[in-house]
């Protein structure tokens, strides 16, 4: 059974304050990419952020310029390019460049790419979907692997009811797509909702995002969604702290990719 997962270590300049709070590190806004690098050095140097444990990590376009992916091949593990400007509100992709980043992807060696669009409220969901795939397709159709993420939050007042109206619209959209694409899902509240996603044969595989989950409550939701794995963030870093001893931090670490290795389940 494989049952590595994707890391997730793409926040970007409007996420990355959240991030290094949480790890316990002060910052000024002209120092904390560098600050947030130093965190995801020090997590893939790690002896068990490996190939058997990961298969790919999404990387924001900061961290590949500073020359993130030679050092994730080293260890065996792919690259995928966060390739989106953030969000509309109601939930939609900013315009951005696509044809230029997926250029940017091919020429620094990433083999997929990534979008997240929020799904707010069910009536927004065709529009979304409608632009994630039809950006997937272009994405595929340059021979890198597109990762739709159509995040439902997870607190949202309806999630399940919301999610029941997503998984129906995703089935419409892969009755039209051609190629390979990863769904990233928030882990659903109905366990093994997604699962008949896979019939299609477009789908390479489907992950689950924390979304702001614990890595227990993460975890936990993951174990009961069959053929499903991880594309965790929060869940990754919980409890990583800048003040650690190096023991400290790894031991933490480690512990999270083994419980996120455990919870995965692939036939």
């Amino acid at each position: 059974m494989n049952k590595t997962f994707i890391a997730a270590m793409d926040h970007s300049g409007g996420s990355t304050g959240g991030v290094l709070e949480r790890y316990g590190q002060e910052y000024t806004e002209e120092n904390k990419m560098d600050l947030v690098h130093a965190m995801r050095l020090r997590m893939v140097a790690n002896s068990d952020f490996n190939q058997n444990n990961i298969s790919h990590a999404i990387l924001y376009r900061d961290t590949v310029e500073r020359g993130m992916v030679p050092v994730l091949e080293q260890k065996g593990i792919r690259a995928i390019l966060k390739i989106d400007s953030g969000c509309e509100d109601d939930g939609t992709l900013k315009d951005f460049d696509v044809a230029g980043m997926i250029e940017y992807a091919k020429l620094n060696r990433c083999v997929g790419t990534k979008m997240r669009s929020i799904v707010k409220q069910g009536e927004l969901a065709e529009d979304i979907l409608y632009q994630q795939f039809a950006i997937a397709q272009q994405i595929s159709d340059n021979g890198l692997i597109p990762i739709v993420e159509p995040e439902v939050p997870i607190d949202h007042e309806d999630k399940e009811n919301l999610e029941r109206y997503l998984r129906n619209k995703i089935r419409k959209h892969l009755n039209r797509f051609n190629g390979s694409v990863i769904l990233k899902l928030t882990l659903p509240d109905d366990p093994n909702l997604y699962k008949d996603l896979l019939l299609y044969n477009t789908v390479n595989k489907i992950v689950g995002l924390s979304g702001g989950y614990t890595t227990h409550e993460a975890c936990r939701r993951l174990s009961q969604n069959e053929d499903m794995t991880a594309s965790f963030s929060r869940a990754l870093s919980e409890g990583l702290l800048v003040g650690q001893t190096d023991d400290e931090f790894n031991a933490q670490l480690s512990q999270n990719i083994a419980d996120i290795v455990a919870a995965g389940n692939t036939p």
